[in-house]
């Protein structure tokens, strides 16, 4: 599973400060994460934390705005790509959507649960998603209305929605299927996992799809 971005010194102080804030924002949340150990993190001054980005609440934007724009410019060159006609056209979508978490882009497990955070979170993390998040959203939804045009908004909406939240739970706990299966030995690497969510995220929602098809 990739790695969230480190804290190099010789990296830009910008950077730096924005990997050390993705890194405590994670480990603390919004509230526990204070600005003096970001900037301890970041081998910088406490003052060019303010200088970049006013105060904590600017900071944690800039996290989000960074990585989501990151994710996000991968998921739709991927979708893109995508045969839509295809009888695998529902796989191609959601291999699209999760892996580029997974990936370089993604930040780890230290964004994934910075992003769950945001879905569960307080208004100011819900405007945010709507914002970084909603218009991709629906950028696959449609996708997927393209590929099922048999099915309801409602439940490919539902089917997107449990997606992320399968992928989220995969990035944050990795080891722990591993550990609940008794397996030893390394974890699964990045294209396995994400088959098996692909696989998993399009059968369940190809089977939402049938469930509420009338009867013949």
């Amino acid at each position: 599973m990739n790695k969230p971005a480190d804290t190099c010194s010789t990296l830009p102080a910008r950077d730096r400060i924005l990997n050390a804030a993705e890194i405590v924002f994670s480990e603390e949340g919004f509230s526990g994460a204070g600005m003096k150990a970001i900037a301890q993190r970041a081998e910088v001054a406490q003052g060019l934390l303010h200088y970049h980005f006013e105060n904590k609440d600017g900071l944690y934007a800039a996290v989000i705005a960074r990585r989501s724009g990151n994710i996000n410019a991968e998921r739709l060159a991927r979708l893109d790509r995508a045969d839509l006609s295809a009888p695998d056209a529902v796989e191609q979508i959601m291999d699209a959507l999760l892996l580029p978490p997974l990936g370089p882009a993604g930040g780890g497990r230290a964004y994934a649960r910075i992003f769950a955070g945001l879905l569960v979170g307080v208004e100011r993390d819900r405007q945010m998603v709507a914002e970084h998040y909603d218009p991709t959203a629906r950028r696959f939804i449609a996708a997927l209305q393209t590929a099922c045009p048999e099915a309801s908004a409602q439940v490919l909406a539902w089917g997107y929605s449990f997606a992320i939240g399968a992928l989220v739970a995969t990035v944050a706990r990795s080891d722990r299927p591993e550990r609940l299966a008794g397996a030893s030995g390394p974890a699964p690497d990045v294209e396995a996992v994400v088959a098996r969510l692909v696989r998993f995220a399009s059968g369940g929602l190809r089977a939402a799809i049938a469930a509420e098809a009338p009867p013949d």
